[in-house]
């Protein structure tokens, strides 16, 4: 069976917390190119209450223009392993530290384009110790039942798929409908 070929990545552009390349690849006889946009790892927590309600945050999203409910996320940094870049973005975004976190999954976030991968955890045993956020953050902290969420999104609100995949999973390892 014959594979895809990369035969090199050209820069085409490098921000901030992203870098854009298109990607010249070989496949049998045909050469073509594809828009990668490069990120690396990221993190993504569903923070649970003793009253198994979520600590969800609002922020403001500049590339849509408005607001999202969503789980606390961010980027691993350099150097970092995802599970302490899931607990340090949780303290940063919500101002909650965990006392236990454990992993329920996985995946590439849009493939189609983004070599993202993101971890998903559970955080539980919560304390509230005060946020810490980045500059340019600009979020509300929200506590809301899976169903309120749900609810939420069913009747028009605007969410993001990590949480919703985020929140379905954590439903599936916990067996509740």
């Amino acid at each position: 069976m014959v594979e895809p070929i990369i035969i090199r990545d050209e820069l085409l552009c490098k921000g901030k917390r992203v870098t854009l390349y298109k990607r010249i690849v070989k496949y049998k006889d045909l050469v073509f190119d594809k828009d990668v946009v490069s990120f690396g790892q990221a993190v993504v927590v569903v923070p649970v209450l003793n009253d198994e309600k979520i600590v969800f945050i609002e922020q403001w999203r500049a590339p849509v223009k408005g607001w999202i409910i969503e789980l606390p996320a961010g980027r691993v940094e350099k150097g970092e392993n995802p599970e302490d870049a899931a607990l340090r973005e949780l303290e940063e975004e919500t101002g909650y530290r965990a006392s236990e976190i454990s992993k329920i999954a996985s995946a590439f976030m849009t493939p189609g384009y983004s070599d993202e991968f993101m971890h998903i955890y559970v955080a539980r045993g919560l304390t509230y110790i005060g946020a810490k956020r980045e500059v340019g953050e600009i979020i509300r902290t929200k506590i809301m039942s899976i169903e309120e969420y749900l609810n939420y999104i069913k009747e028009g609100g605007i969410g993001d798929m990590k949480t919703m995949a985020a929140l379905l999973l954590y439903r599936l390892s916990t067996g509740t409908n």
